[in-house]
């Protein structure tokens, strides 16, 4: 699984620990977000099971590589994409408002060759307005560096064998679970957005825990033995919890 999934990961057990400590104040407002409370307990946990049988060493060194490419692939179009996307706010130009919104949230979840056609995609809009980005700080350093990481990525993105066998159906499942937290995060969000005139001090505990993984808050130690999931953390004291996949 790559460094954003295991951050997002983190983000979320957070925004889980959040909301079991002020449980009492958001579940007397708004009973209906105890499912999507129970849902991200649920997902975290799924996210465990799949984080603890990850592949053996053998297995992984292929597929870790193939992450690494794939997060330097995407920083190099991130790079790009900030500068095209200050273009946008002179005038507009409509053939480039795909690309412009290929922000970290767009490309992330993206991977194989889906991951290749946007990455190819920002490469075209760039080389198309080249002048106009190098006025604003993106280079032909900048242009380069998405190119050499394309080539780098696209031989490892469709690798398929039996050493990677176990290891990218792990990574594809781990992908699946946090495609999973993005929803539910997102269905969490719109209910705390309706609290926040309510429970002001719910909102902003919320929103430091959905930056916390961001900035680097969420170390290792901060996160208690149970990592901030699970029975320990809201089982005994809200009742018992459904088992994943129910």
């Amino acid at each position: 699984m790559t460094d954003h999934e295991q951050e997002y990961a983190k983000m979320a057990r957070q925004v889980y620990r959040t909301l079991t400590d002020q449980r009492p104040q958001w579940e007397a407002r708004s009973p209906a977000m105890v499912a999507d409370f129970e849902q991200l307990n649920n997902f975290l946990q799924a996210y465990d099971e799949v984080s603890g049988r990850q592949g053996t060493k053998s297995a992984k060194e292929p597929s870790d590589a193939r992450d690494r490419a794939e997060q330097a692939a995407e920083a190099a179009a991130g790079r790009i994409v900030r500068g095209l996307r200050v273009l946008q706010l002179g005038v507009r130009n409509p053939a480039l408002a795909e690309v412009a919104g290929y922000t970290p949230d767009v490309l992330n979840p993206l991977h194989g060759e889906e991951l290749i056609g946007a990455l190819n995609a920002v490469a075209a809009a760039a080389d198309g307005v080249a002048p106009l980005l190098a006025n604003e700080g993106v280079t032909t350093e900048h242009l380069q560096a998405l190119d050499d990481a394309i080539a780098v990525y696209t031989p490892l993105a469709s690798l398929n064998n039996s050493t990677l066998e176990q290891g990218s159906n792990l990574n594809f499942t781990a992908r699946q679970v946090v495609k999973g937290l993005r929803q539910v995060l997102r269905r969490l969000d719109t209910r705390i957005d309706n609290l926040r005139d309510d429970i002001p001090s719910l909102g902003q505990a919320y929103n430091d825990a959905r930056a916390a993984a961001e900035v680097g808050d969420l170390a290792e130690g901060e996160k208690g033995p149970d990592g901030g999931i699970g029975r320990a953390a809201a089982g005994n004291a809200y009742g018992p919890e459904r088992p994943v996949g129910e």
